[in-house]
């Protein structure tokens, strides 16, 4: 059985903000097996130097600061001996060309309801798009397994670069009825346009906004209730500058 994960479900990612907490465990993690990544077959690691092997990279979809990390190991009581040991943590900004970030260990999971994870490797704020982890040892098991791992990002919006001095993000996602566009730019004369695709790519929707001084946040005239629950695309463009993403019509 090999469960490999290239997603962005199991990524949490948290913006600067004060940190609440209203229970006395607040990142408590499941002691299911199915909150998990299991490998049990290795495969083509992304990063060629190391061969074949078991693996996990997560897509973040766009290019972010990262900084600290935790890590919940596998918590499922049965197999906390599947838990990641030892591994190496690799980023990279085109999922070709990877850097190294070190090699770390895990401690194992307790297989309570109550585990609460470690804290894990500090990326000082490199800028990346993809992370990759590559066990080297378990704790006896045959397979490798990890539950989650989250990783502090710092806004990408504070990340705007004089050359394309453009950003977008669309939200929430998934969405039921609207869909908004968070937008900075430099540029705030030339206007930024959109179209809005289903996966066979055909066009729903497109439009143009005009930039507003002093305001990011642009609501869509999209009414998302007329439109099938599944997966779309969004294309946002000012001038050469472009961004693309995925978004989810929910019920």
């Amino acid at each position: 059985m090999m469960k490999k994960l290239y997603t962005h479900i199991l990524i949490t990612f948290i913006f600067i903000s004060p940190a609440i907490s209203a229970q006395c465990y607040p990142d408590r993690h499941s002691t299911s097996w199915y909150d998990s990544w299991i490998s049990c077959e290795t495969s083509p690691n992304p990063n060629s130097a190391y061969g074949q092997t078991h693996w996990i990279m997560y897509d973040f979809g766009y290019e972010y600061e990262l900084r600290e990390s935790k890590f919940w190991n596998a918590n499922e009581p049965k197999n906390l001996n599947y838990g990641i040991n030892d591994y190496n943590l690799d980023y990279s900004l085109d999922g070709v060309s990877w850097t190294n970030l070190g090699a770390f260990n895990m401690t194992q999971a307790t297989g309570s309801s109550t585990y609460e994870g470690e804290e894990g490797p500090d990326f000082n704020y490199t800028k990346a798009r993809y992370v990759l982890i590559t066990p080297t040892s378990n704790f006896g098991g045959d397979c490798y397994s990890l539950s989650e791992m989250k990783v502090n990002i710092t806004d990408p919006f504070d990340l705007i670069a004089e050359e394309n001095g453009f950003n977008a993000l669309a939200y929430p996602n998934p969405f039921v009825n609207s869909i908004n566009l968070r937008i900075s730019s430099i540029d705030q004369t030339s206007p930024v346009n959109y179209a809005l695709y289903d996966m066979l790519g055909r066009p729903i929707s497109s439009g143009s906004i005009t930039i507003v001084e002093d305001t990011e946040i642009y609501e869509l005239p999209i009414h998302g209730n007329a439109l099938s629950v599944g997966m779309y695309i969004i294309n946002v463009e000012q001038n050469k500058n472009k961004r693309a993403f995925k978004i989810i019509k929910s019920k």
